[in-house]
């Protein structure tokens, strides 16, 4: 039943054995359970109250009569829970589904013992004349205004843009890791009639390097330099490569690296690889070398999955996030992750430098999840299609890649990410965690102290 309760919810309930620890009872009753929520000065619960000229000190010394009248003699050996607390318990989680909340909040329990019909509590207050169905009236409507309905990602309208492709495209080629592959291509365009780089002079590169995965992996499927080139031949034109500009590399040869660095980088490697570059051209589906793939009959399904299959038993830290991000995206019912995500993926990844950053700093994976659900919502009806990514995503991780390369690393790892989430201050992950009382200063001052004693 717990395991719905949010942080706070959960400390309510521990303050309320405490206390009836402290009161010598036997059981721990619903009064228990209202002293505990009332303590908290900041809740929205005593703050409602404070506007309403309710005085919790006051209602605070009633419920302390109330419990005085249930002290026992003996100590008490073992607390359990009165069937009274056991049934508001039930009541809460009903509660919580009737206001749209996945997680039972403070807010939740205090109204199902405000609920509870023998409530000794709600006959004082009748008494002082407290109008208690108006109360219980009003909390609901409170709570009510906070449920979650189907909206569309707030970074799905983010506008900004990502850093300028050639530049990422000529960093690629200058870079030691990738001029082998493109060392070979622009050789062989240089014995073309072509001047400007295309996806076939990309993919008889990689064919070329037989000792490289990928290309056993085609050869397996019937693809070699030889088969590839004797397509390639009967080619009597180049339009398949062409949009409406000529650049250094063609339009859709540009697509497909770019395609290829942003798989790159979700999956937190600082290199790029042939196989990358041929799940970009599946990706892409455009081009030469795609359309002699097809013509090859090569299964574009099977050849990703045994391209992929070696690489994902690789994991690292910023596969292993991503996965966590996309498995929360499923589970708000969005297509769509957001750098809110991101920042969940960090938090549930658990054993990172970040993961104790964060949590030294308060973030519990509960109340992160709270604060992102107030702010993104949650749909409904989400069906299992692909999920995506939002652009200020894509720039986290972008930003997360060349904070890894300027510090030579061969992978991103989790603090790069939660570097590159501080870099974007009206990101929905800043958002949240300035909700959690967290601001990007403490996170790049706790990862900087990290660091300082990993170096000792």
């Amino acid at each position: 039943m717990f395991e719905k309760f949010t942080e706070k919810a959960i400390d309510a309930v521990k303050t309320a054995q405490i206390y009836a620890i402290e009161f010598n009872h036997e059981k721990i009753y619903p009064e228990h359970l209202l002293l505990a929520i009332l303590n908290d000065s900041n809740s929205l619960i005593v703050k409602t109250f404070s506007i309403h000229k309710i005085k919790t000190e006051e209602l605070k010394e009633e419920i302390v009569k109330i419990l005085n009248k249930r002290a026992v003699v003996k100590p008490v050996e073992f607390i359990a829970f009165s069937d009274s607390s056991k049934d508001i318990f039930v009541r809460t989680l009903d509660i919580s589904k009737i206001l749209g909340s996945i997680y039972v909040k403070p807010e939740h329990l205090f109204l199902a013992i405000w609920d509870y019909p023998k409530l000794e509590l709600t006959t004082v207050l009748k008494e002082k004349g407290i109008d208690v169905d108006k109360m219980k009236s009003m909390f609901y409507n409170v709570l009510s205004a906070h449920k979650h309905s189907k909206v569309r990602h707030p970074e799905i309208f983010d506008r900004r843009r990502r850093n300028d492709k050639n530049d990422s495209i000529l960093s690629l080629i200058e870079s030691a890791d990738y001029s082998g592959i493109f060392s070979r291509a622009i050789a062989k365009l240089s014995t073309s009639q072509y001047e400007i780089l295309g996806t076939e002079q990309i993919m008889l590169s990689i064919l070329d390097d037989t000792d490289s995965d990928a290309s056993k992996i085609l050869a397996e499927l019937g693809v070699t330099s030889e088969t590839f080139n004797a397509k390639l031949k009967e080619l009597s034109s180049r339009q398949a490569e062409f949009g409406d500009k000529q650049i250094i590399f063609t339009p859709n040869a540009m697509k497909t690296l770019m395609i290829a660095l942003d798989i790159v980088k979700e999956e937190g490697n600082a290199s790029i690889l042939p196989e990358h570059i041929i799940l970009g051209l599946l990706k892409s589906k455009k081009g030469i070398a795609y359309n002699i793939l097809k013509e090859l009959n090569v299964n574009d399904y099977i050849l990703e999955e045994q391209i992929k299959q070696p690489m994902e038993k690789q994991v690292n830290e910023t596969l292993y996030i991503m996965r966590l991000a996309k498995q929360e995206a499923r589970r708000l019912g969005s297509g769509v992750v957001g750098s809110e995500l991101i920042l969940l993926g960090i938090v549930l990844e658990s054993n990172s430098m970040a993961a104790e950053v964060l949590k030294d700093l308060g973030v519990i994976i509960k109340d992160a999840r709270e604060v992102i659900e107030d702010l993104i919502g949650i749909n409904e009806d989400y069906n299992n299609s692909e999920i995506t990514l939002s652009q200020r995503a894509k720039l986290i991780l972008e930003d997360a890649w060349n904070i890894a390369k300027s510090q030579k690393k061969n992978k991103t790892t989790a603090d790069d990410l939660l570097i590159a989430i501080c870099n974007q201050p009206d990101s929905v992950a800043m958002k949240a965690l300035s909700r959690l009382g967290v601001d990007a200063l403490e996170i790049r001052q706790g990862i900087k102290n990290k660091l300082e004693i990993n170096r000792i």
